[in-house]
């Protein structure tokens, strides 16, 4: 993979993961209740899901490949759809309420949690199809990839449990600014996916 490339995926992965959604949101809750410490298990479960969606993620765009050969170029179209599609909703997003999870999380919620979050699970499929798979199908390499993918995943999960109130208050106080900036920035992503720059 080209290093242009691979800064190009890491940007589009951090827009993704970085950004408010169903994870970083409730860390965002429970960590002003429970404290990181109390958060750790629930956390590895997030971890531990999202590693297992982003290889199910790498094997599913693999063998569609080559069950299907010429569909890369589909797939690439469809991911880019789907960036677009995310800078939409990262523009419209509100600041997160005040909802606080009243359950201490575990290591199973957090794993089911991923199994169901629509955003992870596409996430997954954009980055090895629009980013991965036109340079790499080893098998090492796309597991590689998974665990690149799933970290900074987990960097953001990181983030946005540690800077709790703060954050929270930051960005309820600058979300449009924030907004707009992360969504302009998915447009170039998506733009570059399919070679428009």
């Amino acid at each position: 993979m080209p290093l242009s490339v691979f800064i190009e995926m890491t940007l589009s992965a951090i827009l993704t993961v970085w950004s408010p959604g169903p994870n970083n949101i409730l860390l965002l809750s429970t960590a002003s209740k429970y404290g990181i410490s109390g958060n750790l298990r629930f956390m590895a479960g997030i971890w531990s899901g999202s590693l297992t969606l982003m290889c199910l993620s790498g094997l599913f765009c693999s063998t569609l490949g080559k069950v299907i050969p010429g569909i890369q170029p589909v797939m690439k179209y469809l991911g880019a759809a789907y960036v677009l599609y995310l800078a939409w909703q990262t523009w419209r997003r509100l600041p997160p309420s005040d909802a606080v999870q009243e359950k201490k999380p575990t290591w199973l919620m957090g794993y089911f949690l991923q199994l169901v979050n629509v955003k992870i699970i596409i996430y997954g499929l954009t980055m090895f199809s629009a980013y991965i798979l036109p340079y790499e199908t080893k098998a090492p390499m796309l597991f590689g990839f998974a665990v690149y993918l799933m970290f900074l995943g987990a960097l953001g999960n990181l983030i946005w449990a540690f800077a709790g109130n703060m954050l929270k208050c930051f960005y309820s106080g600058h979300y449009k600014l924030m907004n707009g900036v992360m969504a302009l920035l998915l447009v170039w992503c998506s733009l570059r996916i399919v070679g428009l720059l």
